[in-house]
């Protein structure tokens, strides 16, 4: 009798939980292997990684249905390195560590700094308040065959090369995000707009800190249909202009085609330190990325040459990866990577893995092999 008045208990705080969330989803990725890493000048190192092939990660999600197609959603997603148990900080402002009020935080215990936000969703697209990826990075990564990941990873979304003290913490995700998506199926296009705060006081007097620093504004706008799936996406986050440092603005198209078991991707990118009190003329770089991703059954072949162009300075940069990831199942598969950068000049050490190169103009190799589970 007491055995089935607990399971009626049981069964009905289930339901009720079931009648006031329409659904929700734990979730995460387990992916760790062997790196060697390889910088001339630098030595090398082996070690056990993580986030060769998919960034591990663990989080819930969910959605209510409101009724008349209206959702109300939320997620929640943090970062794990699988290869010793430790998690990864975040960021509350956008700004380096030590801006009002705090910039990084969270240290080594888990966070929930890759995504973050709750929302809602229905005829006109979704609405999103939290922390995410920025637009431009959405789709600098939708065209990376390596999906911005171990050794192969494209650095089109990193600072290298352009000097500025301005520590910029918005190549990823933005905190303190305002998004709007559009829905699908109004004729291929689709549109995705951020506006981030940086949430410093307006009197803040600092010189190197100004009220608007961690300001985020990005725009992607993107066309997918048939085989085609192309996109341009711009933004810029905002903070003092001075003789070192000043705004982050990056620009760039990019574009995807699908050919039965042939995928093609090209990408441009460009990068700018817009400094309006600068001696020198601004820091930029432009970027160019040319890949594929080939399927043959179980067998995936990832192949990718970056090209990373720093303005006004004999510094640029060349990598070469090649990855095979073989699906033992729809959530598991084995994958291996080799990626080589060839700096040249002296001024920028452009890298592969965890060991830069030390002697100008040098080369840095990386190899990944590893086992990846999704749940």
């Amino acid at each position: 009798m007491k055995k089935s008045l607990l399971a009626l208990a049981v069964a009905g705080a289930f339901s009720s939980a079931a009648f006031a969330q329409s659904s929700v989803t734990l979730f995460g990725i387990a992916d760790t292997g062997f790196n060697y890493s390889k910088g001339d000048g630098n030595g090398n190192i082996k070690q056990l990684t993580n986030s060769g092939l998919n960034s591990s990660r663990f989080g819930v999600r969910g959605s209510e249905d409101l009724g008349g197609g209206l959702k109300a959603n939320f997620w929640f997603e943090g970062s794990v390195n699988t290869d010793n148990g430790t998690g990864s900080a975040t960021n509350t402002n956008n700004q380096a560590s030590g801006n009002p009020p705090a910039g990084a935080a969270g240290g080594q215990g888990f966070t929930f700094n890759r995504r973050m936000f709750v929302g809602l969703s229905g005829g006109f697209g979704e609405a999103r308040l939290g922390r995410n990826y920025t637009p431009i990075f959405l789709q600098i990564s939708a065209n990376d065959p390596f999906g911005t990941n171990g050794s192969g990873d494209t650095k089109i979304y990193t600072t290298t090369g352009l000097a500025t003290t301005a520590a910029v913490q918005t190549t990823v995700r933005a905190s303190n995000a305002i998004e709007y998506l559009t829905p699908p199926g109004i004729g291929g296009v689709y549109v995705h707009g951020m506006y981030a705060l940086g949430e410093n006081p307006s009197n803040v007097t600092t010189a190197t800190v100004g009220p608007n620093d961690g300001r985020v504004l990005s725009l992607r706008v993107g066309f997918a249909g048939g085989p085609v799936d192309v996109s341009g996406a711009y933004a810029k986050t905002t903070y003092l202009q001075s003789a070192t440092q000043g705004n982050y603005i990056v620009y760039g198209a990019g574009m995807t085609l699908t050919f039965g078991a042939f995928k093609p991707m090209l990408q441009y990118v460009h990068h700018k330190i817009d400094n309006d009190n600068s001696v020198t003329a601004d820091p930029e770089r432009t970027d160019w990325l040319a890949g594929i991703v080939m399927t043959f059954g179980a067998l995936d072949v990832r192949a990718s040459y970056n090209r990373y162009d720093v303005k006004n300075t004999t510094n640029d940069a060349q990598q070469l990866a090649l990855g095979p990831v073989y699906n033992l199942s729809r959530r598991t598969a084995l994958y291996g990577t080799v990626s080589q950068m060839d700096n040249k000049g002296t001024g920028v050490a452009f890298v592969t893995g965890s060991r830069p190169t030390t002697t100008p103009g040098g080369k840095a190799l990386g190899i990944d092999l590893g086992i990846r589970h999704s749940f």
